[in-house]
């Protein structure tokens, strides 16, 4: 008898990325003054930053002074995609970062979304982009310089506070063998591949968006594996529509007879990708 392949809940989307950071400081002069979040949290030794107005944290910053470096993979992080809802909230974040003077390394135009792309003060790539209103089953990126002027000439004003409608709207994960992450994220987690032209990067989704996880392939991740001491990526969290969509994914990895850890108290779950990277996923009430 066939047997339908798990798919996961379509309402599930990347909640939130947390860094292990050396300088607990700097990071979050950074991501408050400069990418505009709200503390929502602290404790220990960790920082919850968010959007006043919403519960669920978007970055989490863990401080390991002596974390080793991880300069080439950021311990598996390509980079985090910020998604504004609008092109003037993109407009007004340009002229906020102009006039704040932090460098702005690119300025690109992927055909579905235009791009900012800056590091943070310990390198982690962020890119800050707005989607384009483009619905196609088969997705295409194109890789153009963006026009800085038009996108200047959308609003005079500066970016003072982030929409609630902000959120991680993808990340990019290094990864040492694209062919077997591809199947991990796909036939265990049970995201959607999209269908694309090229092969280099596999973009995947919990439903008809873009991508909200894509891997690329690391010829250092081959040998220098992401793990608890590095600086860089510590986990990446998706959220999750009700205890049920939970539930569903637990009862697939039994019958994958995949290894997970699961609070049913907290309703969390944490599965390690084929590269040891920390996959949470958490039952949240929606807000976006």
């Amino acid at each position: 008898m066939f047997m339908q392949k798990f798919l996961i809940d379509q309402e599930t989307f990347i909640g939130s990325v947390a860094l292990k950071v050396r300088d607990m400081e700097k990071q979050l002069a950074f991501y408050t003054d400069v990418l505009k979040l709200d503390i929502l949290n602290e404790e220990n030794d960790m920082a919850f930053l968010g959007i006043k107005g919403r519960k669920a944290p978007l970055i989490a910053l863990l401080e390991e002074p002596g974390a080793l470096p991880s300069p080439y993979t950021h311990n598996g992080l390509n980079h985090i995609g910020f998604k504004v809802k609008t092109r003037q909230q993109l407009s007004e974040f340009l002229n906020h970062l102009e006039a704040v003077n932090y460098p702005v390394l690119e300025t690109l135009d992927y055909g579905y979304a235009e791009v900012l792309v800056i590091k943070d003060p310990e390198y982690n790539v962020i890119k800050i982009y707005w989607d384009k209103e483009i619905k196609t089953e088969k997705f295409t990126q194109e890789n153009r310089p963006l026009d800085v002027e038009d996108l200047r000439r959308v609003s005079s004003d500066k970016l003072e506070q982030l929409s609630v409608k902000t959120v991680v709207g993808h990340v990019q994960l290094n990864v040492s063998d694209i062919e077997k992450s591809e199947a991990f994220y796909k036939e265990v987690l049970g995201l959607r591949l999209r269908e694309t032209d090229f092969r280099s990067v596999r973009y995947l989704s919990g439903n008809d968006y873009h991508h909200h996880i894509s891997l690329r392939h690391s010829q250092i991740l081959e040998v220098d594996k992401p793990d608890d001491e590095h600086m860089g990526l510590d986990y990446v969290t998706f959220y999750l529509r009700n205890e049920e969509a939970l539930e569903a994914l637990k009862m697939h990895l039994d019958d994958m007879k995949m290894d997970y850890f699961y609070n049913k108290g907290k309703r969390i779950l944490n599965v390690d990708d084929p590269d040891g990277m920390h996959i949470w996923f958490r039952v949240i009430e929606m807000t976006v």
